[in-house]
């Protein structure tokens, strides 16, 4: 969590994890996080995902939730700088931290990305939306990273399914997207966190180019593997499209 962080997201024991879902599930858009709307078939043109038509200049933007207590953390927005060699997206974060660049050898398999409380590089790109997706793809990659916290080089494991196409409702309208489930397993940069893991799940909807809505959160083991504590939450935070303009 980065200094700059607001005070109200805070690691949560895992009590605290049980007791935050039933009052997340009811926050109407935001349960789709959870139980989720019924599975849908595919959009027409859409089973196999095609790749996005991207522009520079193309333009989206987020409000970004605290799911632990529903409290609006800020509003991201993001910009198309260049689609070759590399897709690079400036993002300004609206969380307290400064705009930085996100960086895909294609679209969506990322070299620098900043969804999480930090900015990370990695050594070779990980699919984000696996390409050519349908439901029931899943693929699981591995590769070291470096965060803007150390000048460690660490561990990093994950694996993508795409599940289902569902109609998603954000402040932007409603969208029928992919949901695709991101599983990670990583060394944290601080040492004194043990058997770090994350859930990233995004809705991807063809008509933007984009994932209409994002969440994550993760948890771990304090202390080192010797200690004995509960497993302690990371920050819970959803990012909901709120406006998108192409590029004219």
């Amino acid at each position: 969590m980065t200094a700059s962080s607001p005070p109200d997201r805070v690691r949560r024991s895992v009590t605290a994890r049980l007791l935050a879902l039933p009052a997340a599930a009811s926050l109407g858009v935001l349960g789709a996080g959870c139980a989720g709307p019924p599975s849908l078939p595919a959009p027409v043109g859409a089973d196999p995902l095609p790749s996005p038509r991207l522009r520079v200049g193309d333009r989206w933007r987020y409000l970004l939730i605290n799911r632990y207590n529903r409290s609006t953390i800020g509003e991201a927005s993001v910009e198309v700088l260049a689609i070759a060699p590399e897709i690079r997206l400036r993002v300004d974060p609206g969380d307290g931290r400064p705009p930085f660049e996100e960086r895909y050898a294609e679209a969506w398999s990322v070299i620098v990305e900043g969804i999480f409380d930090s900015l990370i590089t990695f050594e070779t790109p990980m699919p984000l939306v696996p390409p050519g997706a349908r439901v029931g793809t899943s693929t699981r990659s591995s590769t070291r990273y470096r965060s803007e916290r150390s000048r460690d080089v660490l561990a990093w494991n994950q694996q993508v399914r795409a599940t289902r196409w569902e109609r998603v409702q954000v402040p932007a309208g409603a969208f029928d997207a992919l949901r695709i489930e991101r599983s990670v397993w990583f060394k944290h940069p601080d040492v004194f966190r043990y058997g770090s893991e994350r859930t990233d799940t995004l809705w991807y909807a063809p008509q933007v180019g984009r994932w209409v809505m994002r969440e994550w959160t993760g948890d771990f083991m304090s202390g080192g593997p010797m200690a004995r504590a509960e497993r302690a939450r990371e920050d819970w935070v959803i990012w909901q499209l709120s406006a998108w303009e192409p590029a004219r």
